[in-house]
């Protein structure tokens, strides 16, 4: 097994809680979303604001950023040279695995690699760990 990157991040909540409330609605925090979130995410956290449950899309957004920021941290910077991060976030997407109890995955991207992704949530906090693996 060879290790390419080990990337990790931490969002500390009541951050993006701010940003909904500073305005009262979610344009700020939808315009970012697009930006940051593969269509396939972009699509779910439409979906949640439609049902207007913010800790939901709190929740959720925090765990996208999460993941994009701990996979851009895990690529060496001659990678991070040559992709920026927006483009990185629009190439790969979190979804779950069913077969194993809805374990977060990142699909796209290099499929000579592996990626090993843990995703914690707390009461404040959502954190992220990531291995990028040679296949």
């Amino acid at each position: 097994m060879t290790i390419l990157g080990v990337g990790c991040d931490i969002v500390y909540l009541p951050r993006i809680v701010r940003i909904i409330q500073k305005e009262n609605n979610f344009t700020r925090l939808s315009l970012i979303s697009k930006k940051i979130m593969h269509p396939v995410e972009y699509k779910k956290y439409n979906e949640l604001v439609r049902l207007q449950n913010v800790d939901m899309i709190v929740q959720y957004f925090a765990s996208i950023w999460s993941i994009k920021e701990s996979l851009y941290k895990s690529l060496s910077y001659e990678e991070q040279k040559n992709i920026s991060f927006i483009k990185m976030c629009r190439t790969y997407y979190k979804t779950n695995d069913s077969a194993q109890n809805n374990r977060p995955l990142l699909v796209g991207g290099n499929f000579n690699i592996k990626y090993h992704l843990s995703l914690s949530h707390d009461t404040h906090y959502v954190t992220s760990y990531l291995i990028r693996e040679m296949k």
